[in-house]
């Protein structure tokens, strides 16, 4: 049987605000490093993979 815990919790003033700056920064970062991933730079040097 599982029981419901409620927690309840107080944010210190501008806590949101930074958390959610930093969520967007983060989301931000891992689309730009996908789209160097799927559009490589000419420039450099292709990556070489083994296969096994």
């Amino acid at each position: 049987m599982r029981r419901e815990v409620k927690v309840k919790i107080t944010l210190s003033e501008g806590y949101e605000e930074r958390f959610t700056k930093a969520c967007i920064q983060v989301a931000r970062k891992r689309v730009e490093s996908q789209e160097k991933e799927n559009h490589p730079d000419p420039a450099m040097p292709a990556r070489k993979v083994a296969v096994m």
